[in-house]
């Protein structure tokens, strides 16, 4: 065995210990924590729930396989999917990229740096297809099932890996860049927060613009839909490969296609791994990283009234020195920009959805800034906090307060300019009136879902190492404050329009329930911290 190939033994021999203990380590947590497993079986009720929804068209689609008639379309549009999963696996995996735990000095030094690279794309890669490939494999089934063999899913399932690895490495890349970039460029915080907004509602609204074509009529995916993606039908060509022993149509573009892609899939990983070896080197986005700090502020007279009031205003100034302390709200912000379609087809529904729209956000604000895990958060100051003060109830108004302060920014200072251009002085004054009220409730009903599943070990999300609040809470207080919102304005417009007696009195009791079910999350997290103990952190 000559030294290079003892030294390439060793670099994988490396990577799969460090990728085998990551994983490990990742299940051992998942099987000691009963909330972690709720929250797993959950996900995967829905990870095989959706599949099982389309059983019907996965078997339609293996039965016309089957009968010599492959729908090149349909498949064509599901390799554009899978694709694009693949993307969006890479680019979390390369943006997001741990620091090995808290050995991340020691494991640098005691195996090769390319060793480290591949490990952490194995974990990271084996992770994010965790829950892609069961729903992929149930599809498959639904394939084999239409199709009465199992040589139409496999033959599916094999044309779709090279699809698959290309999105990956293609994905990884532009995670790796932006990781890069951001760790680099010389810029404040706040534009780089600006940016990043800014670049996901373009490729929201530039996504829309060009599936327009596509969905027109209400077609959906069809043989020829692809082609108003991409020109000159590609993907349909590659298609018609996989299911040439099928009946497929194998062309001169189909053949160039699958050429591409056996060669960028390994081109790719290595070109990745190169990259990320380079940038492990030199410690871009380390241990080393510092944060600059402009200097320090005292407390306007407005928070200088209580101890709550100056809590709430560290909390404001530490999120306007680092927006990033808002981090875990990004699903919600594409959650809301899913929603968004209809004003992009009708500009003019922005002045009659928005001024509601701009209230419930405000109230999913002030709710989830500072309140989804006041346990987690501040797991370093607990113990100081439990031996230097009589009472936590401080923290925990300031927390509230600080949020209110945010979603009244939102809901206030967005819904009532844009409620101000359409709607009379009623449905004004009722809808400032139910912004202070939701986003009251919202931050007591937040502080009880994150005292009742607190999340304490810090991860690395959207390139943010921290206690991050749990991301099943999270979308759960997203979906129900939306559906509390709408209830609300429902009344308000019944209140307003038909039935003003009946609908205030509606308005009372809705306001009422909301109170007491706010209370009862303010004072159970009022209770949970009283009952820790130091030798519970």
């Amino acid at each position: 065995m000559t030294g290079r190939e003892r030294s390439r033994r060793e670099v994988w021999r490396g990577a799969w210990t460090l990728s085998r203990t990551e994983l490990r380590t990742t299940i051992r947590n998942v099987r000691g924590n009963g909330r972690q497993l709720v929250g797993f079986a959950v996900i995967g009720l829905m990870v095989f729930g959706f599949p099982l929804v389309l059983w019907e068209q996965t078997a339609g689609f293996g039965r016309n396989v089957a009968t010599g008639s492959p729908p090149i379309g349909t498949l064509a549009a599901s390799y554009l999917g899978v694709a694009f999963a693949g993307g969006y696996v890479g680019f979390v995996g390369g943006f997001n990229q741990s620091r090995v735990g808290v050995v991340g000095p020691l494991v640098r030094t005691s195996i090769p740096p390319t060793a480290v690279s591949i490990g952490r794309f194995l974990t990271r890669t084996i992770e994010g297809f965790a829950g892609f490939v069961p729903a992929g494999i149930v599809v498959l089934a639904g394939v084999g099932v239409g199709a009465g063999s199992m040589l139409v899913p496999m033959l599916v399932g094999l044309g779709s890996l090279p699809l698959v690895g290309t999105g990956l490495m293609a994905g990884r890349l532009v995670g790796d860049t932006a990781r890069y970039l951001n760790e680099r460029v010389q810029l404040s915080l706040w534009v780089r927060a600006g940016l990043f907004l800014g670049l996901t509602i373009a490729v929201f609204v530039g996504t829309q613009a060009v599936l327009a074509p596509v969905f027109e009529g209400g077609d959906g995916f069809g043989p020829g839909s692809i082609g108003a993606i991409l020109p000159g039908n590609p993907v349909q060509a590659y298609a018609g490969l996989v299911l040439a022993p099928l009946g497929g149509t194998v062309t001169a573009v189909g053949v160039v296609i699958a050429g591409v892609l056996a060669v960028v899939v390994p081109l790719g990983f290595v070109v990745t791994i190169r990259l990320e070896t380079l940038l492990l080197v030199r410690n871009v986005g380390g241990d080393s990283s510092t944060t600059r700090v402009a200097g320090t502020h005292g407390v306007p007279w407005l928070f200088n009234r209580t101890p709550s009031a100056r809590i709430a205003w560290r909390y404001l100034l530490r999120t306007r020195r680092d927006p990033r302390t808002l981090a875990h709200l990004t699903p919600v912000l594409f959650g809301a920009l899913g929603m968004s379609g209809t004003v992009l087809e009708d500009p003019h529904t922005l002045l009659s959805i928005g001024p509601p729209a701009a209230v419930i956000a405000g109230a999913i604000l002030a709710g989830g800034a500072y309140c989804l895990n006041p346990l987690g958060d501040d797991r370093d100051q607990l113990p100081l906090l439990f031996s230097s003060t009589s009472s936590v109830v401080p923290l925990l108004r300031g927390r509230m307060l600080a949020g209110i302060v945010l979603g009244l920014i939102v809901g206030l200072g967005v819904g009532t300019p844009l409620a101000l251009a359409e709607h009379e002085p009623a449905f004004i004054v009722g809808q400032i009136l139910l912004a202070v009220v939701l986003a009251v409730a919202s931050t007591g009903v937040a502080l009880g879902l994150g005292a009742a599943v607190p999340k304490f070990e810090r991860r690395e999300y959207m390139n943010v190492e921290r206690a991050h609040p749990s991301l099943v809470v999270t979308m759960i207080f997203f979906m129900g404050g939306l559906l509390v919102g709408a209830i609300g304005f429902v009344l308000l417009w019944v209140a307003i329009t038909d039935h003003l007696v009946g609908g205030v009195l509606a308005l009372v009791g809705y306001t009422a329930v909301l109170g007491l079910v706010a209370a009862g999350g303010y004072w159970y997290a009022i209770r949970r911290f009283r009952t820790l103990t130091l030798d519970r952190l």
